[in-house]
């Protein structure tokens, strides 16, 4: 009577890897709720239709993953290809007119 010695419980045999056995492996940590090409697309979506302007306030959601994803509000901006000055100085212009359209119709 031949005995096998005892294997551990927890031990899997490993196959060695090959390329067409390789599985490229999840990354650790909660998935992404969005992917990159999902942040930049609703970026050019917002600024088609001049909705970047206070966006923290409107679409919190998308400003914070986008600064997750980019570093930056202004570098996620550059990626999707969205001119952060142009859309700044956009935003304020608008703002100002906005402000001098109010006080004209308080002064009347």
């Amino acid at each position: 009577m031949i005995h096998d010695p005892p294997t551990p419980a927890l031990s899997i045999a490993r196959e060695p890897a090959t390329e067409q056995s390789a599985v490229p492996r999840r990354k650790r940590g909660r998935p992404l709720e969005m992917q990159p090409h999902e942040v930049l697309s609703r970026i050019r979506e917002m600024a088609m239709r001049n909705a970047l302007f206070r966006v923290h306030l409107d679409a919190p959601s998308l400003y914070a993953r986008a600064r997750r994803q980019f570093g930056t509000w202004a570098s996620a901006l550059v990626a999707a290809g969205v001119d952060h000055a142009a859309a700044v100085g956009a935003a304020r212009r608008r703002s100002v007119e906005h402000r001098r359209g109010n006080l004209a119709r308080l002064a009347r």
